[in-house]
């Protein structure tokens, strides 16, 4: 009963996030002149740094996931994601520095885990001095003798919600199976067992988990079970063992999410006829194949982290490059790939992480990101959907990488909340970096199709601004009355960055 119970259970905590996600609050009826801080064009502004700036009346700044100094305080070696919008690969394998060049040079910073075992010839990875040399960073499941700056996170389990399941019995490390018959007694629960031993090392008897266990930020990925399935007290439990937070649901390639008891509770729990009826339907494919869903992914572990943990903690939202599931049929394409991204950097994400393996579709590999970089291997110009190779996948993750470096600064600067309003089915953000205020708007919300080519009106605060330029688009709208602006989204794809000249 309690497993049927999860299945079926309201998100109510996820509510009031959701709700706020994409609103258009009331537009201000007057406004000051922003002041500009001397130090904001070289620093990133944070919501102290801002205290003493006249901003529009109406305007609050709340400050990212986490806070600014979030890793610093935790260790001085985790100090370089305060200033990065963390993007990269998980799990890629890289056997040498040429493999390590294609992470840099399509603009990747950071590996999430790594595949293989360095210095062992049946799983090869290079080692941590080359990724050092390169300028990468990795959130590390190892260390060796070459570890040094580039370790700024340990990675430990990944998805012991799912696995394991909620519950701290005993554990078995040395068993096969990753599933409950783990757990001791067998077919009893214990996730939480597992996932406190990768945080703290706690029991000792288990063994190390790979790495030291000092202040050093940690990550472990969570799945469906903290997403849709548990109590909201259970899934809580969890975050609790991981100063990063991730879950990973897949939303353009899996069609499972659109069971009621995945996307049709979290997005319509109180849907009798999608959610909790005698014969739910759940989501239809167009509801659940959204590039705006990916929101949902931020949003639910915000919520369960600052309300029922009383922690702030940045998140990094799971984007999949290509076609995830096994025995799956759908593969995402590169233009709802950048999107999902997106809409998780409007949700507040500090950070993606692309999931690089095709376990189905037509490049089965388990290299993707490296086979795409590098014109001498089989999977170069496999067509992974009608007319895009993975090479040109590695183009957009690059193109899309290199649109957020040139804002890095904007989206680690304080959220500015009732800055800006808009008509149409986008879901919108506003910053503000100490000069100007930039918005970033997607088109759709969760689980709501948007129109096509919908012209949406923007109406901000008067700061000042008498142009609006389209970040890396190269032009500029009209700001009439120094409040309002209207563009044009094509379809569900479709994004902007706009900063206020």
């Amino acid at each position: 009963m309690k497993a049927m119970m999860r299945r079926t259970l309201p998100l109510c905590l996820m509510l009031s996030l959701m709700a706020s996600y994409g609103s258009t609050a009331a537009a201000a009826t007057h406004s000051l002149h922003v002041s500009v801080l001397p130090s904001a064009k070289t620093k990133i502004a944070t919501k102290a740094s801002l205290a003493m700036v006249m901003l529009p009346v109406g305007v609050t700044l709340r400050d990212i996931d986490g806070g600014p100094q979030y890793f610093s305080n935790k260790d001085p070696r985790s100090a370089w994601m305060d200033s990065h919008i963390m993007l990269g690969a998980w799990m890629e394998q890289p056997a040498d520095a040429t493999q390590v060049g294609y992470a840099v040079a399509m603009g990747n910073n950071i590996y999430w885990n790594l595949g293989g075992k360095a210095g062992d010839p049946e799983q090869w990875r290079a080692d941590y001095d080359l990724i050092r040399a390169a300028g990468m960073h990795v959130s590390a499941p190892d260390t060796t003798p070459n570890s040094g700056t580039e370790t700024v996170a340990y990675d430990g389990w990944d998805e012991a919600d799912m696995q394991y399941g909620a519950g701290a019995n005993g554990w078995n490390p040395a068993a096969p199976n990753a599933n409950l018959d783990d757990c001791l007694p067998a077919g009893s629960e214990c996730g939480y067992t597992v996932a406190k031993w990768s945080y703290t090392g706690q029991p000792t008897g288990y063994g190390s988990p790979g790495y030291p266990i000092n202040n050093m930020a940690k990550h472990q990925g969570y799945g469906k079970g903290v997403l849709f399935w548990m109590w909201d007290s259970e899934a809580a439990v969890f975050l609790g063992y991981s100063d990063i937070l991730s879950a990973d649901s897949y939303w353009m390639t899996d069609p499972d999410l659109e069971a009621n008891s995945q996307g049709g509770c979290a997005f319509f729990p109180h849907s009798e006829n999608i959610c909790y009826g005698a014969n739910p339907v759940g989501l239809t494919r167009i509801q659940r194949a959204l590039p705006a869903n990916y929101a949902f992914n931020v949003t639910r572990l915000q919520t369960l982290s600052s309300t029922l943990n009383h922690q702030s903690k940045p998140v990094v939202v799971d984007v999949e490059t290509g076609c995830p599931i096994y025995g799956g049929t759908e593969c995402i394409t590169p233009p709802a790939m950048k999107a999902a991204a997106m809409h998780g950097l409007i949700a507040g994400a500090r950070g993606i992480l692309w999931f690089q393996h095709n376990f189905s579709g037509p490049c089965t590999d388990y290299t993707t990101l490296i086979d795409g970089s590098d014109p001498s291997t089989g999977d170069y110009n496999c067509q992974q959907t009608p007319g895009v190779t993975i090479h040109d996948v590695v183009l957009n993750i690059k193109a899309f990488n290199q649109q957020v470096s040139s804002v890095n600064n904007a989206l680690l600067s304080p959220f500015a909340d009732s800055y800006v309003s808009h008509t149409g089915n986008v879901a919108a953000m506003a910053k503000y970096d100490g000069s100007h205020f930039y918005v970033f708007a997607a088109s759709g919300t969760p689980a709501t199709p948007p129109p096509a080519n919908q012209s949406v009106t923007f109406t901000v605060k008067s700061s000042g601004a008498t142009k609006v330029t389209v970040v890396n688009e190269g032009r500029t709208i009209p700001l009439v009355n120094g409040t309002t602006f209207t563009d044009t989204f094509a379809d569900a794809n479709a994004y902007h960055v706009y900063r206020m000249d």
